[in-house]
């Protein structure tokens, strides 16, 4: 379950992703659910793709997941699972992010807050059931954007927007604003990233780069600048755009014209690199 803003006739080879926005829960997660589900919500990135509304259409083709986060992680591995989880064992391949499945975290969440997500164990066709309908069609489309991108194009540079609480960045003196994420170098060129960092800076953000979110498997998965395939994991800090507890948006307009304006202009740097 995708919103897809695919343009007919790219004239850039951007893309943007939006893995963590998602607001639906589907009804076999709602019958297993063990805690209320305003306090599953926390877990959303919310409203993050409303940050991109003034875009213009034709700046870049836009992928975004409509399923919550707390149902499926897109930006984890399919084999980050916790056979635990479940009644028998979902997959016998080798289990990726056991740090992060420490953490309750893996592609399907267990964990929020400190408290079980779950009732009791859950069958393994839920399991199946979820991955086939809405972590597969996420990724095979994403794939295809970038192979599409990247045929046409020569290069594909791709950004995967999330937001990030602001509870999470207690060990700054001063909040960033914004994490850039580009796994350490791995995953984009060093241009890509002091560009965007330089942007934001211009526009008066706090910009910290792999620190403390260097990018989630979306980023290492996709990112190969080797390949032509830049990809950077942009984070944004909540409480510039809502009450992270009352889940309310308070002035969206300031960051969507900065992303408006960052994606017009880098089609004019786009085109200026490219002669």
């Amino acid at each position: 379950m995708l919103k897809n803003l695919i343009r007919n006739n790219p004239k850039n080879p951007v893309l943007l992703t939006v893995p963590h926005a998602g607001n639906i829960y589907p009804n076999s997660f709602i019958k297993n659910l063990k805690l209320k589900l305003d306090k599953v919500r926390k877990i959303e990135d919310f409203q993050s793709d409303k940050i991109l509304d003034l875009m213009d259409l034709k700046s870049a083709d836009i992928i975004i997941a409509k399923c919550s986060r707390a149902v499926v992680d897109l930006n984890r591995s399919r084999n980050a699972i916790d056979n635990d989880m479940f009644i028998n064992s979902v997959s016998s391949n080798q289990i990726d992010e056991k740090k992060m499945i420490s953490f309750g975290l893996g592609v399907f969440p267990k964990i929020i807050l400190n408290e079980n997500i779950f009732k009791n164990k859950l069958p393994v066709s839920y399991a199946n059931s979820i991955l086939e309908n809405y972590y597969d069609p996420f990724h095979e489309i994403v794939s295809k954007q970038i192979n599409k991108l990247l045929n046409r194009f020569g290069i594909c540079y791709h950004f995967d927007l999330h937001t990030m609480p602001s509870n999470a960045l207690r060990q700054f003196k001063k909040k960033p604003d914004v994490v850039l994420g580009n796994n350490h170098g791995k995953s984009s060129s060093s241009e890509l990233i002091d560009y965007m960092r330089k942007n934001f800076e211009n526009n008066g953000l706090i910009v910290q780069l792999n620190n403390p979110y260097a990018g989630g498997f979306i980023t290492r998965n996709y990112g190969n600048p080797s390949k032509g395939i830049e990809t950077i994991q942009i984070e944004i800090n909540r409480s510039l755009y809502m009450d992270e507890e009352k889940l309310l948006i308070n002035n969206l307009k300031p960051l969507q014209k900065i992303f408006k304006q960052f994606f017009e202009n880098f089609n004019l740097h786009f085109k200026l690199a490219a002669e």
